[in-house]
């Protein structure tokens, strides 16, 4: 059920009337993880991890749960990923697609983004202070700017 609802919902949305079309019009704008269980657009409640969508030729926007962005070939899984991963230890690394959101969102500067890229493979043992300091604060900045309810 839920995977036909999501294609038959978003092709509704679209100008595109095929799955295939369709689906290349939509953009990831944001995540967040809900307080309160939402709905997402394919029916299936509860969903926490939510994206919003947004269509870049006609502006409408979809809340989609996260498995079903991910059937939409975008990179939200990545994301939450990375934000569960800082979450539970700060001295873990975001990825690129996590830290390429952040930047997009204004959550960090292009500063943060090209020091975490050089540094983000690196074990955290070989780090010095400064770049420890300095890369768990940026993930404080990712967990802080991470929406509780649609942005």
């Amino acid at each position: 059920m839920g995977e036909f609802k999501l294609t038959s919902e978003i092709i509704a949305l679209s100008v595109a009337k095929t799955w295939d079309r369709a689906k290349l019009e939509w953009d990831l704008d944001s995540v967040y993880m809900a307080t309160e269980p939402e709905t997402c657009l394919c029916g299936k409640h509860p969903i926490i991890n939510a994206c919003v969508l947004t269509n870049r030729i006609n502006g409408v926007s979809a809340i989609v749960g996260n498995c079903c962005v991910k059937r939409m070939e975008m990179p939200s899984n990545k994301i939450f990923d990375a934000v569960t991963r800082i979450s539970k230890d700060e001295t873990k690394s975001l990825n690129a697609e996590a830290l390429q959101h952040a930047l997009q969102k204004g959550w960090i500067t292009g500063k943060d983004f090209d020091f975490y890229l050089d540094i983000m493979r690196r074990q955290a043992a070989t780090l010095k202070p400064k770049q420890t300091k300095w890369k768990i604060d940026i993930n404080r900045k990712v967990l802080r700017s991470i929406p509780k309810s649609r942005p």
